[in-house]
């Protein structure tokens, strides 16, 4: 099967042609969000909703703008609509088109991460985060849908929240952090109403050579540089483990823990089998320091 034939049969979605300013628009807000791994991140293709193509799809829409106006009204004129990313296997991000956010999984992550019970989007600079949430399909590829995302007025919500509605009528959505939200949780009741798919970018990991790009290499011990690693256990590891990585190593970068605390949780999470394949099966010989 054509890698992209599942996203444009029955008109579902269009591609969106390279050198537009649509493509270049979405490219670098995907790519700018990548943080640490925008290099080793290569994008095949994006595609569009066809709206028009489908009257469900239609309806959708004409209700996103009917809960978009609705929402502005209460909140003193915006509705604060903004981009969001949402991750998953490519079949889950095709139903998604198709029928909604109904048939999403909605239950506790793994982690104790979910922040509430409902549909978790990252933030707009935060699409790294959407793409640790990917499944790799049979031609290779991950994908990742960006969405218009009603916000409204949000409330803090802790990490392993059991609420799935909002704590009182002055919110709208919840975030995991008031003051720098990187995720929103748009509650079960609102998920069809308050979100709207847009685009699918599809990409792949590419093999970083250059160790310039990521500044100064630590002290002399071999290990591939890390978005290396992310791109070659991604294969291996579920969603919420490379969310678990991910998450490690944001707080090894922000020098909240020490280099050898943050090798240590890195090796629970990858395991030192794999660990192990990764740094003595290095295809590229370009074996460098984490």
């Amino acid at each position: 099967m054509h890698p992209f034939e599942k996203l444009t049969c029955n008109g579902l979605m269009h591609i969106v042609e390279e050198e537009s300013e649509e493509y270049e628009f979405v490219k670098k807000g995907f790519l700018k969000g990548m943080g640490f791994m925008q290099h080793a991140t290569n994008i095949i293709s994006i595609h569009k909703n066809n709206v028009s193509s489908n009257l469900t799809r239609q309806a959708r829409l004409e209700s996103f703008h009917v809960f978009s106006k609705a929402v502005s009204i209460k909140r003193g004129g915006d509705a604060k609509v903004r981009g969001a990313w949402y991750g998953g296997s490519l079949d889950q991000l095709i139903d998604i088109l198709s029928f909604g956010f109904t048939r999403c999984n909605i239950n506790i992550h793994d982690d104790d991460e979910s922040h509430g019970i409902g549909i978790s989007l990252f933030s707009a600079n935060f699409s790294i985060d959407s793409a640790m949430c990917t499944v790799e399909d049979e031609n290779g590829l991950r994908h990742v849908l960006l969405c218009r995302v009603i916000v409204g007025k949000f409330e803090s919500v802790a990490a392993d929240s059991k609420q799935s509605q909002p704590s009182c009528n002055e919110y709208d959505t919840g975030v995991d952090d008031i003051l720098a939200p990187r995720k929103h949780i748009i509650w079960t009741a609102f998920m069809n109403s308050y979100i709207h798919p847009d685009y699918i970018i599809s990409f792949n990991y590419k093999n970083i050579k250059d160790p310039e790009i990521f500044g100064t290499l630590l002290p002399r011990s071999e290990y591939v540089l890390f978005p290396n690693l992310v791109a070659k256990v991604s294969k291996h590891l579920k969603p919420s483990q490379m969310g678990l990585l991910l998450k490690s190593y944001r707080v090894y970068q922000e020098k909240k823990t020490t280099r050898e605390i943050w090798i240590k949780k890195m090796r629970k999470i990858v395991g030192d089998k794999l660990l192990h394949l990764v740094i003595t099966h290095n295809s590229s010989g370009d074996v460098q320091s984490l």
